[in-house]
């Protein structure tokens, strides 16, 4: 009897561990795909409206919801304070969900966001929507293949620990 309990619990715990591993691929492309989506509608906003970068956050935030919104609302408040450091922008975009490389990218777009003149501002939102795009569909393939494996893994090892304890 013992060991069916401690067969269902290990069983639990690998289920749980494969689906935690699946929830760190779809965190990491909902955050692409939001900044993907925060990308479209700032070059939008720059080119159509001419709107300033607090209040195209602000918008964006208003309308969406996410981890990235939560990291939009902190860029406007340092932006708005003109504490808009390095240190301070990375401590903003540091999401642990994101690989070193696209967090890097994610830093070096904001550092660099609002320092360029007009065209060549436009000309960086376009090429990092290009790149953010690529980045995007690689982490929803990932997302799809990987997660869906991990998931399903972590259930088939926990149902084989609980035949192996039965």
């Amino acid at each position: 009897m013992l060991d069916l309990i401690l067969g269902g619990m290990l069983c639990f715990i690998s289920t749980y561990i494969g689906i935690t591993g699946k929830l760190y691929y779809d965190k990491r492309y909902r955050f692409l795909k939001d900044f993907v989506a925060f990308l479209q509608d700032l070059k939008d906003n720059m080119v159509y409206s001419k709107d300033n970068l607090i209040s195209i956050a602000d918008k964006f935030v208003q309308q969406n919801k996410g981890d990235i919104c939560k990291a939009l609302v902190l860029y406007k408040e340092i932006l708005a304070k003109g504490e808009n450091t390095e240190k301070n922008i990375k401590d903003i975009f540091d999401y642990k969900y994101l690989k070193k490389g696209e967090r890097a990218f994610v830093n070096e777009f904001f550092l660099t966001l609002g320092t360029l003149d007009y065209d060549n501002q436009i000309a960086k939102v376009n090429l990092t929507m290009v790149q953010a795009e690529k980045l995007r569909d690689k982490a929803e393939k990932d997302s799809k293949t990987t997660g869906a494996v991990l998931s399903k893994l972590g259930l088939l090892a926990g149902i084989a620990i609980m035949l192996i304890m039965a």
